[in-house]
């Protein structure tokens, strides 16, 4: 009895020792997330990124544990002192989360500043609706053009959505509702809200699609990555 008992024992700890990620998810799929918690945590002390960007999630959603944002707080700053642009895009997210005793606009924007800076497209977008709605930086239409240009030349759907916006309403470019057309259009494709909403509002459908891009301001969007 004692030796099954040690033997189990044993495939259980050579089982997390080798466990990846991705099979932690599969747990998680199967048998549900109070299941998998322990293989995320355990990945987490062995600085698996993901699993650490997954166990911030869930403390922070409060999916199947109790809601903890210092949690989240700990395991964001964990991440992103190892290097990891998902967690410290979402530690920025933190930091402007207002609801949240870690609320910091200063760190918020320095942080997203620095994954700017590394060319993390979800961060240029992100400092480009602060710059359209003026939310820690003075309102500045053309600054946000620039990031959500620099987003979009990744593929960022997202960032083809606010460029719409932008053409759409003149605000920081000319107004140009054929180029508008062609980035709603191109974002659409990945069923995001902004855009539908950018091409109904603006009846862009009537507008034939500005191929030529005449002020030369930017060049045809990629196509959007997931």
């Amino acid at each position: 009895m004692i030796y099954r008992y040690f033997l189990c024992v044993c495939i259980v700890f050579n089982f997390c020792f080798s466990l990846t990620f991705n099979e932690a998810q599969k747990v998680e799929e199967k048998e549900g997330i109070i299941k998998a918690l322990s293989l995320y945590k355990h990945l987490a002390q062995e600085n698996n990124t993901d699993a650490i960007y997954k166990l911030a999630t869930i403390y922070e959603k409060g999916k199947g544990v109790q809601k903890n944002y210092e949690n989240t707080y700990i395991l964001l700053l964990k991440g992103s002192t190892l290097g990891d642009y998902k967690c410290a895009f979402a530690l920025a997210k933190l930091y402007l989360n207002k609801d949240t005793i870690y609320y910091d606009e200063i760190n918020a924007y320095n942080l997203l500043s620095d994954l700017s800076n590394a060319n993390y497209a979800p961060a240029q977008n992100a400092i480009g609706v602060l710059f359209l709605k003026g939310l820690i930086v003075e309102k500045d239409y053309k600054q946000a053009v620039k990031y959500f240009e620099k987003a979009s030349k990744q593929g960022y759907a997202l960032a083809h959505c606010y460029l719409a916006y932008m053409y759409a309403s003149g605000k920081g470019v000319f107004a140009n509702f054929g180029r508008a057309h062609i980035f709603a259009k191109e974002g659409m494709k990945q069923n995001i809200a902004l855009c539908k909403k950018v091409y109904k509002d603006y009846k862009l459908a009537k507008y034939k699609e500005d191929k030529g891009f005449k002020f030369n301001f930017y060049t045809k969007p990629p196509e959007s990555k997931d």
